[in-house]
């Protein structure tokens, strides 16, 4: 087991960096390649690419958010792999940060459901349309409660992460929908422009976070 000492001694982008990515990692790839054999399995016998595509984006944001609920709700583990300077600093949002985890795993959770759908998954339509929807509300109104509960710097942020994401699904979806108009492609389809709007938001997310210098290690 390491020792105070040699965590100290341990340089800070290594523990701070380094290993929470490695971590993050692994745990993202397990849980891609365990919805992947699920999909090819024979409860399922294969999605559209559309479909796969959703579904490996919808684990992705229930793997962050359940990251974000860990770790907040021990903030001693959290201080660990989460970019803040001390457990304090956890405690202090901790309503917060909770929200926000409960809101990705929600979203992820709703657009997993869509993607398994039937006819071609094995998620009846009517109990996609329930998880999807019921995800997709409830997950935005905890995101207007984080929303209400920012101080000054995240309000900036989130601002800045909405106009970012406008700008993106313009010229990515307005230029698909051109192509697709002239005939150079084919048109996307519902579950595409759904799964456009969640990667589109994350990455928005992460540079807006980024420009404001917040991705530095603590």
């Amino acid at each position: 087991m390491m020792t105070e000492n040699e965590t100290s001694a341990m340089p800070r982008w290594v523990r701070k960096l380094l290993i929470p990515a490695l971590i993050g990692g692994v745990v993202g790839y397990a849980a891609s390649a365990a919805v992947l054999r699920y999909i090819d399995s024979d409860a399922v016998g294969g999605l559209s690419a559309s479909a796969t595509i959703a579904a490996l984006v919808g684990v992705l944001y229930a793997v962050i958010g359940i990251g974000i609920a860990l770790g907040t709700a021990s903030p001693r583990l959290g201080a660990r792999f989460l970019n803040v300077e001390d457990a304090d600093e956890l405690r202090e949002q901790k309503k917060m940060l909770l929200w926000s985890g409960a809101a990705m795993l929600l979203w992820g959770v709703a657009l997993l459901a869509l993607a398994l759908a039937a006819p071609d998954g094995p998620v009846p339509q009517s109990a996609a349309l329930a998880v999807g929807g019921g995800g997709l509300v409830i997950g935005i109104a905890l995101s207007v409660l984080v929303y209400r509960s920012s101080d000054e710097l995240m309000l900036a942020v989130n601002l800045e992460a909405a106009a970012l994401s406008y700008g993106l699904l313009l010229l990515v979806v307005g230029l698909w929908a051109m192509l697709a108009h002239l005939g150079y492609t084919a048109a996307p389809q519902p579950l595409d422009l759904l799964t456009l709007f969640y990667t589109v938001v994350l990455v928005a997310s992460f540079i807006a976070v980024g420009r404001r210098g917040m991705l530095t290690i603590k």
